[in-house]
């Protein structure tokens, strides 16, 4: 019987912690890692503008590649179970990913704050929900992606 609950345990640390190739549990992952990097990112973006005087869209770039660096060290970790067999070549297509990505975002900000009118905050929000979308399918097909067919258990 304690067998059992140790092996239970153990079964959900590991799926809970270690990366993982099933895209139900990425998904997930990827978003409780998006909304710490963009936590971050936020902050940034909030004192660059309210104490820096920066423009938004100045904000927004340095917020969103601090905000990179960090997604990528905990999508290497915890989010995607492909190790990379050179891990400075994935970050440099890491980061030219993200620069789309900061793209996407910056033209949000650009179009919804400056264009339309709207609070920096309110298009953040919309330049973030963006960027993820893309993100997560760039970084998943294309960097992270295994040769093995995809399977829902760890």
């Amino acid at each position: 019987m304690t067998q059992s609950i140790q092996l239970t345990s153990r079964q959900a640390v590991t799926v809970c912690f270690s990366p993982t190739s099933s895209t139900v549990l990425q998904v997930p992952r990827a978003l409780v890692v998006s909304v710490i990097a963009a936590g971050i990112h936020s902050l940034i973006f909030s004192l660059l503008i309210k104490v820096g005087g920066l423009d938004s869209i100045y904000a927004n770039t340095v917020g969103y590649l601090i905000g990179g660096v960090i997604q990528y060290v905990l999508c290497s970790l915890w989010v995607f179970s492909v190790v990379l067999d050179n891990i400075a070549v994935g970050f440099i297509t890491f980061s030219l990913l993200s620069l789309i990505g900061l793209g996407i975002s910056d033209a949000t900000i650009w179009f919804v704050n400056q264009h339309l009118g709207f609070h920096p905050m309110l298009a953040l929000i919309a330049a973030l929900g963006l960027a993820f979308c893309w993100n997560f399918t760039s970084r998943k097909y294309l960097i992270f992606r295994s040769q093995q067919p995809e399977t829902i258990s760890q």
